[in-house]
Parts: structure tokens; sequence; C-alpha cells
């Protein structure tokens, strides 16, 4: 074989080597920028006399970024609104013999990211003072419904992030928007009934599994989140069940089989409020329960199977208010529960594994805080238990079963 073949197969091994070493170690990179300060509006009308089933789904968002990736990834992300993003379904009908659905979501920045082997990022996601966030799910029915279930979720910054490996984040929530999640069900007569709300100013939620997961994450909001659920019902045959969710900012880290860490600041001067009021005449075979929930900061971490470290700084000047409100007629059993807190930051571990937990908390609330719960009634119900809970700062650190 000559020179000139062995120096070309030589070059070529060589090649193949080094395309090889370039492609194991190749990187997924992606710079997202985006603003909009124009309205961005989603509905869902639904107009009919009678009918088996009708759905209503819509989602609005002013500026949405997500993707999923298979191998390591890096993600530079910028977002900035200053327009209104609403969403409504409205359903009305004389008769909905079957199942009636409304799920509304509006937000104001949306990023989603599902990572496979490890994930770097840096996002920052900014709500102006001229944004707001809304969602309406509303249903009314003349004369009959079967089972229902009506959502509306509202959030003005969203950061959802899932996947393994290493995965640093840096991520920076500031908003000015007012936020309202809105459901609403006026009806005659229905079997089951489900409403729920919830709002956030600022949203981050991080899931892993076998994940090692350093999170850093400053959030600010100033506007008023609100949540809010009216049901209005004459005859609820098996039950109703209403929930109002709102917080001004809230963070969360859960992973399994691999290091857990959460640290930063969450600021809210902003009002937050969560009220759940709820008018049922009858109630035979299913209890009414009606919840309403309000924080102003909220972080929590959980991890399994590793180390975890919990430590975000918690500061709340706003107004925080949680209430239900019921009148009922006649029924079964009727349960009401409402809390407000103006800092809440929890840690949990795994009892049965060699692992610990290193927390730093400070929390300093200024806000007025207020939990009612008021509930009447004018007929002769089972049972009636009604709670309510209002706390300036609270801190959770336990631990909890794990499995193999």
């Amino acid at each position: 074989m000559s020179r000139l073949a062995l120096t070309s197969i030589a070059a070529m091994t060589a090649a193949i080597a080094t395309s090889a070493a370039s492609f194991a170690a190749s990187i997924d990179r992606v710079e997202n920028d985006q603003a909009n300060s124009a309205p961005v509006d989603a509905t869902v009308e639904i107009d009919a006399v009678t009918t088996e089933i009708a759905t209503a789904i819509a989602t609005a968002q002013s500026n949405s970024a997500g993707g999923s990736f298979a191998s390591e990834a890096e993600v530079t992300s910028t977002q900035v609104t200053n327009g209104a993003t609403s969403a409504t379904t409205d359903i009305e009908a004389d008769s909905v013999w079957g199942l009636s659905t409304g799920f509304a979501t509006a937000q104001g920045n949306a990023l989603t990211v599902d990572a496979e082997n490890g994930l770097e990022m840096d996002a920052e996601q900014t709500a102006g003072a001229g944004a707001s966030v809304s969602a309406l799910s509303a249903l009314r029915l003349n004369t009959y419904g079967g089972n229902t279930a009506q959502s509306a979720m509202a959030t003005a910054n969203a950061v959802e992030v899932m996947g393994s490996g290493n995965i640093p984040m840096n991520v920076r929530q500031y908003s000015e928007a007012d936020v309202e999640a809105r459901s609403q069900i006026e009806a005659e007569e229905v079997e089951t009934a489900l409403a729920t709300a919830q709002s956030a100013g600022n949203s981050l939620t991080v899931t892993g599994y076998e994940a090692n997961i350093i999170a850093l994450a400053d959030q600010e909001n100033s506007g008023n989140v609100r949540s809010t659920v009216d049901a209005d019902i004459a005859h609820a045959n098996w039950g109703v069940t209403a929930m109002s969710e709102a917080a001004g900012n809230t963070a969360s880290s859960q992973n399994d089989w691999g290091y857990g860490h959460l640290q930063g600041s969450q600021t809210n001067s902003g009002e937050v409020r969560a009220t759940t009021t709820l008018a049922v005449g009858t109630f035979g075979d299913g209890p009414v329960v009606g919840s309403a929930h309000a924080v102003g900061n909220n972080a929590l971490v959980s991890n399994i199977g590793a180390d975890a470290f919990s430590g975000v700084t918690q500061n709340n000047s706003g107004a925080v208010t949680g209430q239900v409100s019921m009148q009922l007629g006649t029924g079964m059993a009727a349960y009401g529960t409402s809390s407000a807190i103006g800092n809440a930051q929890s840690a949990y571990i795994c009892a049965t594994c060699p692992v610990g937990l290193n927390a730093q908390v400070n929390q300093v609330n200024s806000g007025a805080i207020s939990s009612i719960t008021q509930m009447r009634a004018n007929g002769y119900v089972g049972g009636m238990t009604g709670t309510a809970t209002a706390v300036g700062n609270v801190s959770t650190f336990s631990t909890i079963g794990g499995g193999n």
C-alpha cells in the first residue's frame, strides 16, 4: 500500500474520530427574545338549547416559547408583555344531559422546557404596568346539567421546566400586571358541579427525575392578583366543590434521586385575594365544599433520595385575603375552608434516605392578612364545618416516607 494511501486512511480515521467526539458533545442552543404590547384574546361561546356534551377550551398567551430537547441544551430567553391578555369560555344552554366543561387559561409570558439530558437556562420575564391577564370560565344552565366542571387559570409570568441531568438555571420574573381568574356557574339543577380558579403574578415550577437542580429565582410582583369562584345552583343532587387559589409569587422544585436547590428572593406588594362564594338550595346526596387560599409569597422544595437546599428570602407588604361565603338551603353536609398567608416556605426530604436538608429562612411580612369563612343555612343541613387560618409568616420542614 502506498504511503499516500496510508496517509489518507489515517486522515479519514482522525476525521471520523473528531466528528464522533464533536457529535457526542453536541449542545442544543436556543436564544429567545419576545416582546408584545398588543391585546391577545381567545374566546369560545357555546349557545345551545339541549345537548349531550358541551366543551369549551380557550388559551391566550401574550408571549409563548417552549421546546423539548433530547441532548444537553442551553436556553436564553427574554419575554416582555405590556398588553391585555384574556381567555374566555362561555357556555349557555337549557340542558346539557352529560358533561359540560369549560377551561380558560391566560398567560402573559410563558416558557416551557423539557430536557432529557441536562439544561442550562437563563430566563427573564416582565409584565409591565400596562399589562393585564384575565381568564373567565362561565356556565349557565336554565333547566338541567349532568356533571359540570369549570376552570379558570391566569398568570402574568410562568416558567415550567422538566427534565433529567444537570439543570442549573437563573430565572428573573417581574410583574406589575393585574391578574384575575374567575369561574362562574349558574344552574337550576345539576348532578355534580366543580368550579376552580387559580391565579399568580409570577410562577416557577421545576420537576426533575435523576436531576441535579440548582434554581436561582428572583420574583417581584406589584400587581393585584385575584381568584374568584361564584356558584349559584338551586339543586345540586350530588354536591358542589368550589376552590379558589391566588399567589403573588410562587416557586417550587420537586426532584427524585438528585440534588435539589432553590435559592433567591420573592417580593410581593400587590393585593392578593381568593374568594369563593356559594349559593346552593338543595344537596341531598353529596356535600357542598368550598375553599379559598391566598398567599403573598410561596416557596417549596421536595426531594427524594438526595440532599436539598431551601433558601428563599421573602418579603410581603401586600394585603392577603382568603374568603369563603356560603348561603345554603337543605342538604347532606357543608365544609368551608379559608386561609391567608403572607410568606410560606416549605421543604420536604425522604425520611428513609441517608440525605440531609439545609434550609435558610428569612421572612418579613407587613401586609394585612385576613382569612374569613362564613356559612349560613336556612334549612336542615346534616353537618356544617368551617375553618379559617391566617398567618403572617410560616416555614415548614419535614421528612416524608420514601419508596425503593
